[in-house]
Order: structure tokens, then C-alpha cells, then sequence
């Protein structure tokens, strides 16, 4: 069932991991950002319930599926991003979601529907 435009109201970027080489030859990962949408953050589970479940030190949280518009580049190695705010000292503060799988839900190219893990603030 297609989601309502009123639904989709997360801004949403989508972010993929590089690897860069500085001056001295030191290899460093860091996200960049690729595009950003429209979205639903909606929580399952398979026990039916959205209670967050905190397991290790990153504080991981329950699945969540985010659906927005259909793309054809999302990847299973992205992660999302999502600003929420700003902290005390006037930092912006993200939700982060790795991305697990995705799905076209009705086959028809309107709406990819997006399994993912919370994995903390500021991720």
C-alpha cells in the first residue's frame, strides 16, 4: 500500500563509506554523503512489539523499515542518517541506521521499502 506524501516525513541522507589517503599515505574511512529523500521510520519486530532492545556497548536498538520513493541505488552497504536536532553546544545530532535489505513491496517501482538497524545517535 503506498505510503502517503504526509508520511514521508523524514529528511533522510544516504551515505556510503570511503576510504581516503592523506598526505602521509594514512588510510581513513569516513561516510560521504550521496543523496538525500523524503522517508518513513517505522519500528518492527518479530516478536510484534517496538520495544528497543540494547545489546553491546553501540547501544543498537530495534529494526526499523524506512520507506520512501523508489530508487535503484540504494545498497546494502549504505547507511542512513537522519538530523534531529542540536546538542548544548550547537552540534547537529543524527540518528544513524545501517542499512540490512530492501525490498520493491508491490514490484512496481514507486516505493523501496528499506530494513535497517539503528545503531545509535551520532553514529
Amino acid at each position: 500500500m503506498r505510503k502517503k506524501i504526509s508520511q514521508l516525513r523524514h529528511r533522510l541522507t544516504f551515505q556510503k563509506k570511503e576510504s581516503t589517503q592523506d598526505e602521509e599515505l594514512n588510510w581513513s574511512e569516513e561516510y560521504i554523503d550521496l543523496f538525500t529523500v523524503w522517508g518513513a521510520i517505522e519500528g518492527f519486530s518479530s516478536l510484534g512489539n517496538n520495544e528497543s532492545v540494547i545489546a553491546g556497548a553501540r547501544g543498537v536498538k530495534s529494526p526499523k523499515k524506512i520507506t520512501i520513493r523508489y530508487r535503484d541505488d540504494v545498497q546494502r552497504d549504505m547507511r542512513i542518517v537522519e538530523r534531529i536536532g542540536r546538542d548544548k553546544k550547537d552540534e547537529p545530532v543524527f540518528r544513524t541506521f545501517d542499512v540490512l535489505d530492501f525490498n520493491d513491496p508491490e514490484d512496481n517501482k514507486e516505493e523501496l521499502e528499506i530494513m535497517c538497524q539503528e545503531v545509535g545517535l551520532n553514529g
